[in-house]
């Protein structure tokens, strides 16, 4: 079965625990299941999110997209270790902020050509998301997954450098740039 339209269950946490005790379904995303023999892949995780975040998806007209760690587990697969607690949704600068429970929301005026839809999800580009996770998790938790975005999606340093030199006063972007100095030095 093509997992372009998983099928994918929110439910309690009662019922969770049933299915998953009983064998049928794996989590992917914190209440949202899978059947066991689907594999989880980057559309999976997309339609998780579609799952999770309603009438709040992503939407290039309103400014709204998977981002930061977020992104990374969709490309990957693995949630960085700090991110894992909540969703970063990026928003526009000068955008009306949602308050959901789970949510961390984050105003980033994102240029349309560091977006990719996932399974009808908006989220930031490999490279993109390397720069967002450089700027915004600590040095060893970002290397980690600058290493598995090299590795499964071709993201190198100087791609991401470039992508941080378009962007020189956002938040950590100085630090970022030392962190993937750090990384292209780990290389050689």
């Amino acid at each position: 079965m093509d997992d372009a339209a998983p099928v994918l269950r929110v439910c309690s946490a009662h019922e969770r625990a049933g299915l998953i005790r009983d064998g049928l379904a794996r989590e992917v995303l914190s209440g949202v299941l899978i059947a066991v023999d689907r594999p989880i892949t980057a559309n999976v995780r997309a339609h998780a999110l579609r799952e999770k975040l309603g009438l709040w998806e992503t939407d290039p007209a309103r400014g709204r997209a998977i981002g930061f760690g977020t992104a990374a587990w969709v490309h990957t697969g693995s949630w960085p270790a700090r991110t894992a607690s909540s969703i970063d949704l990026v928003i526009g600068r000068n955008r009306r902020a949602p308050r959901l429970d789970g949510v961390r929301i984050r105003q980033v005026d994102l240029p349309t050509e560091h977006l990719t839809p996932i399974a009808g999800l908006l989220v930031t580009l490999p490279g993109r998301t390397a720069a967002d996770v450089a700027r915004d998790l600590p040095r060893a938790h970002a290397l980690s997954v600058l290493r598995t975005l090299q590795e499964l999606h071709d993201v190198h340093p100087p791609q991401v450098l470039e992508i941080l030199a378009a962007m020189p006063y956002a938040r950590g972007a100085a630090v970022a740039r030392d962190v993937v100095r750090a990384w292209a030095d780990s290389l050689r």
